[in-house]
C-alpha cells in the first residue's frame, strides 16, 4: 500500500523529518522546497500515514525525460521491509525507464540491487559521499577586511552562466547537465566572483534539495580564498532563508572536506550517501 501526500500532509511531513536528521537531510530539504513552491515536478509517496516508515519523492508519473531533476528518486526509510515493498511496486516506481537514486543511504544499497535485479535493471554505483553539516552558522567568522575588494565582486549567477558551470561540473558537460544547471540557477540561490571583465571565475550553487554544491574555481584563480568567501556568503543566505546548512563531499575529495571542516562543518556520523543509476538490461 502507498499514499500520495497532499499539501497539508507535506507540511506535517516536513516537520516530522526534522526528527530523523541527519539521515533524512536530503529528503527533508526536498520536501522543504516542494512546500515553498520551488519544485513542482515531484510528488511524495509514503508507506503509511501519519506513522510512516518510508518516504519517496518521485517524478510525477509521465513519459521518459532527460531532466536530471525529473529522473531522480529520493528516498528515506526507517524500515528496509517497507522500502523493499514500495520499490517493488510498479505503481510507485516507474521501472520502464532509466532513473537515479539521488543521495540514497549506502546502508540500503544491497536491497536496491536486489530490487533492480528483480526488475531486470542494471545498477551503477558511483563513489560515496559524506554529508557535512554546519550546526552553528552564527559561529562562522565574518569576511575579513583584506577580502573587501573581492566581496564587491560577488554577484548572483543567472541562466546565461549555465554553460560555463556545466563545463566544469564532474557530472555534467552534456545537454542533460546543462538543463539541470539552468533549472537550479533559475530557482535556487547561487553566487559567483567576477573578474575585471565581469566573467565568473569562482562559483557556488544550491541543489534542489537545499544543499550547497557545484563549488568550483577556475585553476588560474585558485589559492585566493574565493571558495571560502563564497561558502561564507552562501551560509548567511541559506540561514536567512531557513534552510539547513549542509553539503555533500565525495570521500576522495580531501580538499573540499578540509575546506568545509575549517569553516566549522562536521561530518554526519555513521552514514554515507550514493547516487546510483538504474538502467534496463540491454536485450
Amino acid at each position: 500500500m502507498f499514499l500520495l501526500l497532499n499539501e497539508e500532509k507535506l507540511l506535517t511531513l516536513e516537520k516530522a523529518l526534522q526528527n530523523y536528521l541527519p539521515a533524512s537531510i536530503k529528503i527533508y530539504g526536498t520536501i522543504l522546497n516542494i512546500n515553498r513552491g520551488k519544485i513542482s515536478e515531484l510528488e511524495v509517496v509514503v508507506d503509511s500515514w501519519p506513522n510512516f516508515s518510508t518516504v519517496i519523492c518521485r517524478p510525477c508519473m509521465k513519459d521518459e525525460t532527460n531532466n536530471l531533476v525529473e529522473s531522480t528518486l529520493t528516498v528515506f526509510s526507517k524500515d528496509q521491509s517497507s522500502l523493499y515493498h514500495l520499490l517493488m511496486d510498479d505503481n510507485v516506481v516507474n521501472w520502464t525507464t532509466c532513473f537515479m537514486f539521488g543521495g540514497i543511504d549506502t546502508g540500503v544499497l544491497e536491497l536496491v540491487k536486489d530490487v533492480a535485479a528483480c526488475k531486470k535493471f542494471t545498477i551503477s554505483i558511483p563513489d560515496c559521499s559524506c554529508a557535512m553539516i554546519l550546526e552553528k552558522p552564527d559561529d562562522l567568522c565574518d569576511i575579513t577586511p583584506e577580502m573587501t575588494d573581492v566581496v564587491s565582486r560577488i554577484s548572483c549567477l543567472d541562466p546565461s552562466h549555465a554553460q560555463i558551470v556545466n563545463r566544469s561540473w564532474k557530472f555534467g558537460n552534456d545537454d542533460s547537465g546543462l538543463q539541470f544547471v539552468k533549472n537550479i540557477l533559475e530557482k535556487f540561490p547561487s553566487y559567483c566572483i567576477l573578474d575585471e571583465t565581469d566573467n565568473p571565475v569562482s562559483w557556488i550553487l544550491t541543489y534542489q534539495y537545499g544543499a550547497m554544491g557545484l563549488l568550483y574555481t577556475l585553476p588560474e584563480h585558485r589559492g585566493k580564498g574565493f571558495a571560502k568567501l563564497l561558502v561564507t556568503k552562501m551560509v548567511k543566505v541559506l540561514q536567512n532563508l531557513g534552510y539547513p546548512i549542509y553539503c555533500f563531499v565525495e570521500e576522495e575529495n580531501t580538499k573540499s572536506y578540509q575546506l568545509f571542516e575549517k569553516l566549522g562543518f562536521k561530518e554526519a556520523p555513521d552514514i554515507r550517501f550514493s547516487w546510483p543509476w538504474c538502467r534496463p538490461f540491454q536485450k
